[in-house]
């Protein structure tokens, strides 16, 4: 099967060929269009086994990065958990001086800060790689009041207060996932509100939706910030001191979307932020 520029240039020769076309002024145009057409076909198909070449190079390194991250997180998880254990039984040790528990709470939420990190990794490794499955399904509620209670034992310096969540909300979807989203928000609201305060999670019905609140009281966002706020490695301009990579907020929207939610957040400086996710609920009957 002839190229197109073949039949192109088998076109022209055929025109130069013909005595009625002899010495058409015409001519030796339609010969240079077809020459640089030719050139330009040849360009556009190096061009395209370049691109073909960049995406297969992209895969490799993406699928490596994987493979890291993955290797990464196995081999951190083990003296992460020797850490926090041996902090613990540091907390309960009472020959210690009196300026050793802080410290020892410092090294305990580096380690919990790490281990969130290696889990918002894995989770947007998992949602690159695999489509989240909505056939399971499991109760928001006992989820929510399950991470608040760990939160609340592990900062004494926030109040925590759940509502909503006595009662069960079946929603379909990734259990493991979902617990990434509220646990990065509860952390979040803890880690904005450096001087302590209220940190609030409320779950209620709306219409066929699961609706979640997670409020604080902490430094808040500035408006020019809050368009980009789910951005990846976007971080809030009045958020320099704090620690972070800019990952969790962004993860939680892929996280939600991809179980047919959605989130908001609502925000003024020094007043506090008030985020809200709505989740398809599991339909009755």
């Amino acid at each position: 099967m002839r190229s197109q520029d073949e039949e192109l240039r088998l076109w022209v020769q055929r025109l130069a060929e013909d005595p009625a076309n002899a010495g058409n002024p015409l001519l030796a145009e339609f010969q240079e269009l077809a020459a640089r057409h030719g050139k330009l076909l040849r360009q556009f198909r190096k061009i395209a086994k370049i691109s073909d070449r960049l995406q297969t190079e992209t895969k490799e390194m993406a699928q490596q990065q994987r493979q890291f991250v993955l290797m990464v997180s196995h081999e951190f998880r083990t003296p992460l958990a020797i850490i926090d254990s041996a902090s613990q039984m540091l907390e309960i040790e009472p020959s210690l001086p009196v300026s050793a528990p802080p410290r020892v709470r410092k090294i305990r939420n580096a380690v919990r800060r790490m281990l969130h990190l290696m889990d918002r990794c894995l989770a947007d490794d998992r949602l690159d790689s695999t489509a989240v499955s909505a056939k399971g399904k499991f109760d928001l509620a006992a989820l929510l009041a399950e991470l608040m209670a760990e939160r609340g034992s592990a900062t004494p310096n926030h109040s925590f207060e759940t509502a909503g969540c006595e009662r069960s909300v079946s929603v379909p979807g990734d259990r493991d996932l979902l617990a990434v989203v509220f646990s990065n928000l509860v952390e979040n609201a803890v880690k904005y509100s450096p001087g302590g305060g209220h940190v609030r999670l409320g779950l209620s019905r709306e219409n066929d939706l699961a609706l979640v609140r997670v409020e604080d009281e902490g430094i808040g966002v500035n408006a020019t910030d809050r368009p980009r706020i789910f951005d990846k490695y976007f971080r809030a301009s009045n958020a320099a001191g704090t620690a972070g990579a800019g990952l969790g907020l962004h993860l939680a929207r892929r996280i939600v979307e991809a179980h047919g939610g959605s989130i908001a957040v609502a925000s003024e400086p020094d007043h506090g932020s008030v985020f809200t996710v709505r989740l398809p609920v599991e339909p009755v009957g």
